[in-house]
């Protein structure tokens, strides 16, 4: 027995030794991984982000209608996919309560403002002090001047005005290339709350009035509101017998006088046979344009996504102190049946 347990003894050390030889030391048990936390990680991801910790405010002087939603949209998209912090507003066409909005947003730390004003010239002190305390100010549409802002994206509304006037000469050179002077009856609608908006509509409707086939038989001051150009519609069919053409400077205007001119109680008997148009663009305004019921639009800056694009870049250049021209000019497309596909709708 003595004898079998020495020789177990002997064997257990003989294999001890060899095992020995193999490796200088037992190898050592891994720590177990330390769990991952979600929020580091999301928090590591969002400093790679260029936008991180700025804030950017939109201030538009509404936000009624398609087309004001769908610019809301895509800059919300863009900015917060870059890691900026989003939010807009609306001053609901008043011009007082944008200049409040933009003191508000310097006093709540936003590193830019994005504006859409009904005047430049109304915002200008207000935006210019956003300035003086280090805000980034960039302005689409309306400008407040080159003291007040960094980036100006829009043109001028004369070429505005011009611009939608020329569209309805379009089209009475499509349909009444020979009509005799003075026989196409023309209503025109417009905005004269700021010297802005004054000159788009005062542009407007000379750019018609040069052509002698029109006769502008009254001019309409009213707000781009779908409501009030619904109603002023009604009322202008009641006080003239003849109308064949509505030239409007904004997309809510045009859908008011569609609003009407497709209703019922209208006495027009063929809305294909009218001329109407507008500015901006909706899936609204392009089911019209494709049903023969609006003429076209003008597109103030062309395509949308395009458009927003360039804004985004520009303002994300602004908020790391690259270099942007402080002039951005706009197309002023001209959208019709033919190349309405090339917007998107």
């Amino acid at each position: 027995m003595k004898k079998t347990i020495a020789m177990l003894i002997a064997v257990i050390m003989v294999v001890s030794l060899f095992a020995g030889c193999g490796s200088n030391a037992a190898p050592e048990t891994a720590a177990p991984a330390p769990a991952a936390d979600p929020q580091a990680a999301a928090d590591a991801a969002t400093e790679t982000l260029r936008g991180s910790g700025k804030k950017i405010t939109a201030l538009f002087f509404t936000l009624e209608g398609e087309y004001f939603t769908i610019l809301d949209t895509i800059l919300k998209e863009k900015l917060e996919a870059l890691g900026y912090t989003y939010e807009s507003q609306s001053s609901n066409f008043d011009p007082v309560t944008m200049i409040t909005q933009i003191e508000n947003a310097v006093a709540g730390g936003s590193d830019l403002i994005w504006t859409w004003p009904l005047s430049g010239d109304i915002i200008a002190d207000a935006c210019a002090a956003a300035r003086q305390k280090g805000v980034k100010v960039y302005s689409f549409i309306q400008d407040p001047g080159e003291a007040s802002c960094d980036v100006f994206r829009g043109t001028d509304e004369t070429a505005c005005g011009t611009r939608i006037g020329e569209l309805v000469i379009a089209w009475a050179d499509k349909y009444h290339k020979d009509a005799a002077p003075g026989s196409i009856k023309t209503i025109v609608y417009g905005n004269t709350d700021s010297t802005s908006q004054k000159t788009r509509f005062e542009y407007l409707q000379a750019t018609i009035a040069a052509d002698p086939r029109f006769e502008i038989l009254e001019a309409v001051a009213m707000q781009d509101s779908t409501a009030a150009a619904q109603s002023t519609t009604e009322n202008m069919f009641a006080k003239y017998d003849q109308i064949d053409c509505i030239a409007t400077p904004g997309g809510e205007y045009a859908k008011g006088v569609l609003a009407y001119t497709l209703s019922e109680a209208s006495p027009v008997k063929d809305p294909t046979a009218m001329c109407v148009v507008a500015t901006e663009m909706d899936a609204e305004l392009a089911s019209y344009i494709r049903d023969g019921y609006l003429f076209g639009c003008v597109m103030n800056g062309g395509a949308i996504e395009g458009n927003l694009q360039t804004q985004v870049e520009q303002m994300d250049k602004l908020l790391h102190d690259e270099p942007v021209d402080h002039y951005s000019p706009v197309d002023m497309a001209m959208i019709t049946a033919e190349n309405l596909d090339e917007t998107g709708y």
